[in-house]
């Protein structure tokens, strides 16, 4: 082994040891403690003033839209990750990803605001790593493609209809149509939906998706499902496996064990990359802040199926009036 992935290896163990030492810290005090040590300061307090805009901006769009001041019981979100990503080859990189759903009750929960980044990424069936990599996080923020969009709900139908832009010049607006069944048997709920997509400047899509998805117990379920994406504009098509067990380890942890397989073309899909990997959560303050491990393991047709190791560290801040 290289001295540079020697390296590369001993920050991601210290990164790991560093991890596990908070949680092991935060698992031995009381939680008063914790919540006494913690109240002043500066990043607390900032989520809490963050949190109630949050809560005022959807309070007033949904009086725009509805016509009514009713203050009914606010449920929107803003969601942010950041972290970095360790890789075999290509070393450290860090990445950003926002996602905001602005729920307007009084519409009749007929309307809701969606802002996320990446939106120009069509499908996730192509992608081996979840996130992006930038050469650090303010880059990766700097350079990402935001998309906003009112969502139209029709929940007779199993319906979603967005109509938006991508914010970048110039303007780029798309619009996506999601439809989605249900079936559930005595122990499997079976999940089906169909997406079509078309955007100015990237072209036409659709999607197809199916799971099935099984609780074992009140700690363990087992899910599958299978993913197909079509993009004109790269007259590609895409297909995705994924096969994982969800384990609750406590009210504040849980892991993912997952193992996937992409494909690509039509109508006889050739391997392109397979990958396996195990996800740590937990719950590092309140409801709020959550922490993220994810060492994986992939083999890639572009590396002659070589295993490629990767390691993702991250954290997800949750803002709005339900994390007061």
């Amino acid at each position: 082994m290289s001295l540079y992935k020697g390296s590369m290896y001993q920050k991601s163990a210290l990164s790991i040891l560093l991890f596990a030492s908070v949680q092991s810290y935060g698992a031995e005090q009381s939680s008063k403690a914790t919540s006494d040590l913690l109240s002043e300061e500066w990043w607390i307090s900032t989520h809490e003033v963050v949190s109630k805009r949050v809560g005022s901006w959807s309070n007033g769009l949904d009086s725009f839209f509805s016509g009514r001041r009713d203050q009914v019981a606010n449920q929107s979100f803003v969601s942010m990750q950041f972290g970095s990503l360790i890789e075999e080859e290509e070393g450290v990189s860090g990445f950003f990803n926002l996602d905001t759903r602005i729920r307007l009750p009084n519409t009749e929960d007929r309307l809701s605001l969606v802002i996320e980044t990446n939106g120009d990424q069509l499908t996730q069936d192509n992608q081996v790593n979840e996130n992006e990599a930038g050469q650090n996080i303010i880059e990766s923020a700097s350079t990402t493609r935001f998309s906003t969009a009112l969502r139209y709900i029709k929940k007779e139908w199993n319906a979603n209809v967005d109509a938006g832009v991508l914010l970048d010049m110039p303007m780029d607006p798309f619009v996506r149509v999601k439809l989605k069944q249900t079936h559930q048997t005595n122990d499997w709920l079976l999940t089906q939906s169909e997406s079509l997509f078309s955007y100015y400047s990237q072209g036409n899509g659709g999607r197809y998706a199916i799971s099935a998805n099984r609780r074992i117990n009140e700690s363990l379920g087992f899910n599958a499902d299978l993913g197909i994406t079509h993009l004109d504009s790269e007259s590609e098509t895409y297909w995705r496996e994924n096969i994982y067990i969800n384990q609750a380890l406590s009210s504040q942890s849980k892991i993912r064990y997952q193992v996937s397989y992409l494909q690509s073309g039509w109508p006889e899909p050739s391997s392109d990359s397979f990958l396996y990997f195990i996800q740590y959560q937990r719950l590092l303050y309140e409801n709020w802040l959550i922490g993220v491990v994810k060492p994986q393991i992939s083999h890639s047709r572009d590396n002659d199926y070589e295993a490629a190791a990767s390691l993702t560290l991250s954290l997800e801040v949750l803002l709005g009036q339900e994390y007061l």
